[in-house]
């Protein structure tokens, strides 16, 4: 029932709630979400950045997830305003036909969203697989990732017959259960591969075994996301067979918010606080990047390894190098140490503090 008769100085609701019209439901966990999203990413952007002072193709990826969720929000927004969250029968045909537009548009931001988070956690990680089995199981994760993200949009952008695939009311569509389901699925299947594969390599690295369970409890915070997703393969199904589209839409949206912002969420966590320190090579660790030239005035960023590696490293750097080399550690924890010995196999250095300095 809408509300009426409010007393004088008191506003009506931003987004009001009728019997016919819960599109203020799916408003309200658009925002709730988006905006937890872009705190959390700001957060662990800013920790890379101001911390590890680097940034790395991870944090690209999750930057890119993050704006293309405020693209997609939006279009869910203009999906409400023309539909979705009312009954059928009291939307326009015009208002209709332009809900069935915006929600096709977000539904493939949507992927395209949670593509981006799920190739951030998986570069997150790539520094601790440089080798062998783990090095090969983390590049076909990230390939079925792209394969999946590549095969949704194509199926979402065609399930209809042209001139208008958006028209999933009175169109001719594929099953629309049946690729729910896949995409669910495969959706399922690829966030607990970036779950496990990560643990079975944490598994190996000799820290005690309160840090080893504490680091693993952040990274298993992925789990809520395939939990999220049961729910919308369950209400895209239910979706599918009411007749009622844009009143059925709702739940469905509601958990679409709920998966693509909690799959930016836990890619952000592990990046976050100490874990930053003690688990990620890129900020723990080492990064360098070099533009060769004969300059006069070349300046140079070397860090002192704390014979972690010979000096020997940079004695063969020649004049007219541009070298940059960042990193920050605050004290040597077991954890970090262990990360070093485990990581001398595989090329991760450690840096204790730098040097900056001016060749003449």
């Amino acid at each position: 029932m809408a509300i009426t008769g409010l007393g004088a100085g008191v506003r009506p609701p931003i987004f009001p709630i009728t019997d016919d019209d819960h599109g203020g439901f799916t408003a309200v966990s658009v925002y709730t979400l988006l905006v937890l999203s872009v705190v959390v990413v700001a957060t662990r952007l800013s920790a890379r950045f101001y911390i590890g002072r680097v940034v790395q193709l991870d944090d690209y990826l999750l930057g890119g997830a993050t704006i293309l969720a405020i693209i997609q929000s939006a279009f869910v927004q203009l999906a409400i305003s023309h539909g979705l969250g009312k009954k059928q029968d009291i939307v326009s045909s015009n208002n209709l036909d332009l809900f069935q537009k915006y929600w096709y548009i977000a539904q493939i931001l949507l992927i395209a969203t949670i593509a981006l988070s799920k190739l951030s956690i998986g570069l997150l990680f790539k520094n601790l697989m440089s080798k062998g089995a783990q090095f090969i199981a983390n590049w076909t994760l990230i390939a079925t990732i792209v394969a999946w993200a590549v095969a949704s949009i194509v199926s979402l952008a065609a399930r209809c017959s042209s001139p208008h695939p958006w028209d999933f009311v009175n169109g001719k569509c594929i099953d629309q259960t049946m690729l729910f389901r896949a995409v669910g699925a495969i959706n399922i299947i690829t966030d607990i591969g970036l779950i496990i594969l990560p643990c079975l390599v944490l598994w190996g690295v000799q820290v005690s075994t309160s840090k080893r369970v504490r680091i693993i409890g952040m990274l298993s915070i992925r789990l809520a996301v395939p939990v999220a997703v049961a729910f919308q393969i369950h209400y895209y199904n239910t979706l599918a067979k009411s007749s009622d589209k844009t009143w059925m839409a709702m739940n469905a949206s509601i958990w679409d918010q709920a998966v693509m912002n909690m799959s930016i969420i836990a890619t952000s966590i592990p990046s976050l606080g100490r874990l930053a320190v003690e688990l990620q090579p890129n900020i723990g660790a080492f990064a360098m990047t070099e533009n060769h030239g004969v300059r006069s005035r070349d300046k140079y960023a070397m860090s002192s390894l704390g014979n972690q590696y010979p000096h020997q490293m940079f004695a063969e750097q020649r004049l007219g190098t541009h070298t940059s080399v960042h990193g920050s550690v605050e004290a040597d924890t077991e954890s970090m140490e262990g990360l070093v010995r485990d990581g001398m196999n595989q090329n991760v250095v450690t840096i204790h503090h730098t040097i900056d300095f001016k060749v003449e």
